[in-house]
């Protein structure tokens, strides 16, 4: 299909135009004279199986949390839905919505900053320390954002965190989001997550069930600001006689061994990886949060810091 003709949820008629950009739900497909927005088509066997899914959007449409970036810049921040797509003027068959259109010319994924060899090869020197801050400062505020409207990011990793050179953010796949209906109080969950970014309480999880991602979401924020900060190293990176036995990154946090702290150095049973950076060049402040974060936390998530206190802290080493 090179293009095609569909309707949005107040009537409108909308000509959608063919990228070729296919994923495993569904096709998106720029919007013919709006440049500023494109669409999201999901494939019908996707709809089938999620029953919950047009009222998910349609909540999601009706109450957008506050996008600071938008606000302040004229940038998005948050991929978000702007209106849900039917077959028909009548709304007999739900397909897809129109969500902000995101320049991946600009944007990569976050992955391609913190890692030095990627990030020297793409900008030379341009990108720099002050940058790595300011990106994990967008990304606290935007999922700040989304926990301020009672939502969760929940599918929170490194794919779905897109950058740009100047540091400028954007969060992808809101659709996957965790979201609660204002009025109702009704949840509508996430169903996938990655182990590297998932915390232990979550690990060997069936998503079958209805979790809460709270707690999941400040677990993988922290990873994701630590990997800004440290070269992209996991905070559970190790080696040593702690972790002879756990070879990958979700047996180490199964295990919790955050080797950054004294009271796992002094023992000489566990180092951090060879390519991670002192710790010490953290300030003090972002060391204590992640030390919240990964020691605090491991056992009790409430402990594990905010976006908000992410966002703070995060503000003040900028300034």
């Amino acid at each position: 299909m090179t293009n095609s003709i569909v309707y949005d949820h107040t009537g409108n008629k909308i000509q959608l135009l063919d990228t070729g950009k296919s994923g495993g739900e569904g096709t998106v497909y720029r919007i013919q004279g709006n440049n500023s927005q494109c669409a999201k088509i999901f494939k019908p066997e996707k709809i089938k199986t999620d029953t919950e899914l047009n009222e998910k959007i349609l909540t999601m449409v009706n109450n957008p949390p506050y996008d600071h970036t938008w606000a302040t810049s004229k940038r998005r921040s948050l991929s978000w839905p702007n209106s849900v797509l039917y077959n028909s003027p009548n709304k007999n068959i739900f397909i897809g919505f129109t969500m902000p259109l995101i320049d991946l010319n600009k944007y990569k994924e976050v992955h391609r900053y913190w890692d030095t060899d990627d990030r020297l090869k793409s900008f030379g020197g341009t990108f720099t320390w002050k940058h790595l801050f300011a990106t994990a400062y967008n990304i606290s505020s935007a999922v700040a954002a989304v926990h301020d409207n009672g939502y969760c990011v929940g599918d929170l990793r490194d794919t779905n965190v897109l950058t740009a050179d100047n540091a400028l953010i954007a969060l992808i796949d809101c659709d996957s989001f965790q979201i609660k209906d204002p009025v109702s109080g009704r949840i509508f969950y996430t169903r996938v997550g990655v182990d590297e970014y998932l915390p232990p309480e979550l690990q060997n999880t069936s998503f079958g069930k209805n979790y809460d991602r709270y707690y999941s979401d400040l677990f993988g924020l922290g990873i994701i600001i630590f990997k800004l900060l440290m070269n992209g190293a996991n905070p559970y990176a190790a080696k040593g006689k702690l972790v002879e036995d756990a070879p990958t990154p979700k047996m180490k946090i199964m295990k919790g061994y955050f080797p950054y702290v004294n009271k796992y150095r002094n023992m000489g049973d566990i180092k951090p990886p060879d390519y991670a950076p002192p710790f010490e060049i953290i300030p003090p402040d972002i060391q204590s949060l992640f030390i919240r974060c990964f020691v605090d936390g491991h056992k009790k998530p409430d402990e594990r810091p905010t976006a908000r206190e992410w966002f703070n802290a995060l503000q003040r080493e900028i300034q």
